[in-house]
């Protein structure tokens, strides 16, 4: 395929999670391993990773739509190889190849040890697929190239997930669930630190399990002591904390360390008994009521980021408003919605009474006004007081309007604080900002 001496060019279209975007950071640390060289952009690609989601119905297109494009780019000559890989090619590998194909390969999501060799193959003109187990799960001594700033790094700590919710289809992506080790989480760390990483954001499909697949109990609250002992590392941020395993030795954990920010996200899906059950989450209203009071005594300061599904089969107009209920009561401060997304192969996909797209449409954005006002008013708490922000993004046309992140805000999914400052600042480091305004999500301040 590649008429001349020069290494092929690798470019990369990551799509999903934060757990995809460390999966692509290994596919690139792979290829440049093999001696292809990395394009900074689709441009000036020869052939293209699309690295995909299959997880709803909204990602499944987004992915499908990344695809045709890069498809048109070949039929202009512009690429000369496209790669599919992730959860899509696991979920739908014999559909892809059918439909599509121009695609040059097929990747499962555990099949990424093999790239190099797929990309040869894919670069001498070969087309080939490659789905076996779900779910790689890479060790601290393989090579990642940055897709994030070098100063906010992801730490993936799990592959898969044992659970059985009965709208979700990721066991059957990624495998079941299995940690890493402490020891070789650690050593990644101190990489990331070397390269500059001040933040960590942990994530796995539910960290709050990490431990229990070979020491039969969580061993999370020993990571985090560990991950807080790497000196260079200044904020430690964790995702996707179950509420049914999220225990009291993991709340003491965040409450004893000054490095792991006081941010909990803990997705609830629901809070009607009856939808909770028939989502086979583990937890009733009780629970959940019970929980969320502790985390706000126990932990002083504390930000909760959850997400909840509507239109889930069977939600009645009784079952939203007790959800709505719940969400004016408890005030999270920050709060996602996703509409119910229907999947072949779940268990909730033959369940009686799926509730019509339009209902689900409407009960979105009433949560979304709420919200709104509920976010706005836990911002205005922090006028006149001081953060300790970590700028990110310096303005194109003002050099003294920045934004950054408090200890409230994951990266890509929350707010930022918009900042005005009257000295040299820099990238990546931390300085103290007063606030002085809020927007709906964002906050307003100055150095």
């Amino acid at each position: 395929m590649k008429k001349n001496n020069l290494p092929v060019r690798v470019g990369i279209v990551s799509l999903g999670c934060p757990k995809t975007l460390v999966d692509s950071e290994i596919l690139l640390g792979k290829a440049q391993g093999a001696h292809f060289s990395i394009a900074r952009d689709i441009e000036q690609s020869d052939v293209v990773l699309l690295n995909t989601c299959g997880f709803i119905k909204d990602a499944k297109q987004e992915s499908i739509d990344a695809l045709l494009k890069l498809i048109e780019l070949k039929k202009k000559k512009k690429l000369l190889g496209i790669v599919v890989a992730g959860c899509l090619v696991q979920r739908y590998a014999e559909e892809l190849k059918k439909e599509f194909s121009e695609v040059d390969a097929l990747v499962g999501s555990g099949d990424y040890r093999a790239i190099a060799e797929v990309l040869k193959k894919v670069a001498a003109g070969q087309k080939l697929v490659s789905v076996h187990e779900a779910g790689y799960l890479a060790a601290a001594d393989e090579a990642r190239v940055a897709l994030t700033p070098k100063h906010s790094r992801y730490l993936k700590i799990s592959e898969g997930c044992d659970h059985e919710c009965s709208f979700c289809v990721i066991p059957s992506l990624r495998g079941p669930y299995r940690s890493r080790r402490i020891a070789d989480l650690v050593k990644e760390a101190k990489k990331l630190a070397e390269e500059g990483a001040k933040e960590l954001v942990v994530i796995g499909q539910d960290i709050t399990k990490f431990g229990w697949d070979y020491a039969r109990k969580s061993l999370l609250p020993e990571l985090l002591e560990a991950l807080g002992a790497v000196r260079e590392i200044r904020w430690i941020r964790l995702l996707y904390t179950y509420p049914s395993t999220l225990t009291d030795e993991m709340i003491q954990a965040v409450t004893r360390s000054k490095k792991i920010c006081r941010y909990i996200d803990l997705p609830l899906q629901h809070i009607s008994d009856k939808i909770l059950k028939a989502m086979r989450r583990g937890s009733t209203k009780k629970q959940i009521g019970e929980l969320i009071r502790k985390l706000r005594a126990r932990i002083p300061e504390v930000v909760i980021r959850t997400s909840f599904i509507v239109g889930f089969p069977g939600e009645t107009e009784e079952d939203f408003q007790e959800l709505l209920s719940f969400i004016r009561d408890m005030k999270f401060e920050r709060l996602g919605v996703f509409r119910y997304s229907r999947e072949e192969g779940s268990a909730a996909a033959t369940l009686p009474d799926q509730v019509p797209e339009k209902i689900k449409e409407d009960r979105y954005h009433r949560i979304m006004r709420l919200q709104q006002g509920i976010a706005r008013e836990a911002n205005r708490r922090f006028v006149g007081r001081e953060l300790r922000v970590l700028l990110e993004t310096q303005d194109s046309e003002d050099p003294f309007r920045w934004t950054g992140r408090s200890y409230m805000d994951a990266p890509e999914v929350d707010g930022a604080v918009l900042v005005r400052t009257e000295k040299s600042v820099a990238t990546g480091k931390f300085y103290t900002v007063k606030i002085t305004d809020v927007q709906d999500y964002d906050l307003v301040g100055k150095i």
